[in-house]
């Protein structure tokens, strides 16, 4: 079907709005010369197509070609194929709108691969070096601590260890329990609306924002979802202090990633030739758009949908800014 619907492409489509061409709808010849082993309609086939259509199969498939029944069994499912095809042909079907259409996406799909994927090219050392040395913080990381507090200022000491009794009452893992008590009790402006989560930090950033307390009580937490039995107090006042988690250290050198940067730099760079293209398609086909009727158009959406009188047209939806681009 997708070699039949490739020979389709050069149907009626957007890119020839002056009409049809006249094509050659016979199957593709996989290779040149050879004797006729089979002839059907106005078509035949070799055994040079043949030996190289076995040729392109995997071993494992090969191996179910090897006496004349199987060989036999193999012709007559490539002339049944092109039999009907031909026959679709003398009834018009190349010109369904399903067809068309089906075509169409088809070949939008081989443009697309031809423009992007055979015209990739290699991404030099010295672009894989600049772009690390831009990103080295998504590749050499320090490890990172997460958790969760109900805090308490100075002056309620006593509220702070109800709330120390209610959070060690609480499985390791229910933290809906810790996110409902920091969310009810908890004195910090910051992280009380976000149910105490402190997100991960460096030890560095935790000393930093909340106290080197915070950092010795969070390497006494051995098991994530633990809650140390004990209130941390820092200058500012007390903590309940839950562990959500941890991040080990993270140190990956340019050669270490440098696969995964030429990937993504690969990538880029279709994307931008995608975007270039379709802006020199918009300027070469004098795309326009009414905007003002467009806006008239007005849309129900609790109107039921109506049976659709034709194939669904193709669609592409605008390409994605590269990375660190935009």
């Amino acid at each position: 079907m997708p070699r039949l619907l490739l020979c389709l492409c050069a149907l009626v489509c957007a890119c020839n709005p002056a009409g049809t061409v006249t094509i050659d709808l016979r199957h593709p010849k996989s290779a040149a010369g050879g004797k006729v082993v089979a002839s059907f309609g106005d078509d035949t086939l070799t055994d040079a197509e043949l030996k190289a259509r076995f040729a392109e199969m995997s071993p494992y498939a090969r191996a179910r070609y090897q006496t004349m029944e199987q060989k036999k069994d193999y012709v007559d499912g490539v002339m049944r194929f092109e039999l009907l095809a031909q026959e679709a042909t003398r009834r018009g079907l190349q010109n369904d709108p399903e067809v068309v259409e089906t075509a169409r996406k088809v070949m939008v799909q081989v443009l697309l691969k031809q423009e992007l994927e055979t015209k990739a090219s290699s991404v030099p050392d010295a672009q894989v070096t600049a772009y690390y040395e831009k990103h080295k913080s998504d590749y050499v990381k320090p490890a990172m601590t997460r958790l969760s507090h109900v805090y308490f200022t100075t002056e309620h000491r006593a509220q702070a260890d109800e709330a120390l009794k209610a959070a060690t009452a609480l499985a390791p893992l229910d933290y809906a329990g810790f996110a409902r008590l920091a969310r009810e009790k908890s004195e910090d402006p910051r992280t009380q609306p976000i149910e105490g989560d402190l997100r991960f930090l460096s030890d560095d950033e935790l000393a930093t924002q909340y106290g080197p307390e915070l950092v010795a009580a969070a390497k006494e937490l051995t098991q994530v979802g633990q809650v140390l039995p004990r209130l941390v107090q820092t200058a500012k006042g007390f903590h309940v202090v839950k562990l959500q988690g941890r991040q080990v250290a993270l140190n990956l050198t340019a050669d270490q990633v440098k696969t995964q940067i030429q990937n993504q730099l690969a990538t880029e760079t279709r994307m931008d030739h995608y975007r270039d293209l379709l802006d020199s398609l918009k300027k070469q086909g004098h795309a326009q758009v009414d905007e003002a009727l467009l806006s008239a158009i007005e849309l129900d959406v609790k109107a039921p949908a109506v049976e659709a009188k034709g194939p669904t047209p193709g669609f592409l939806p605008a390409p994605e800014a590269a990375r660190g681009q935009k």
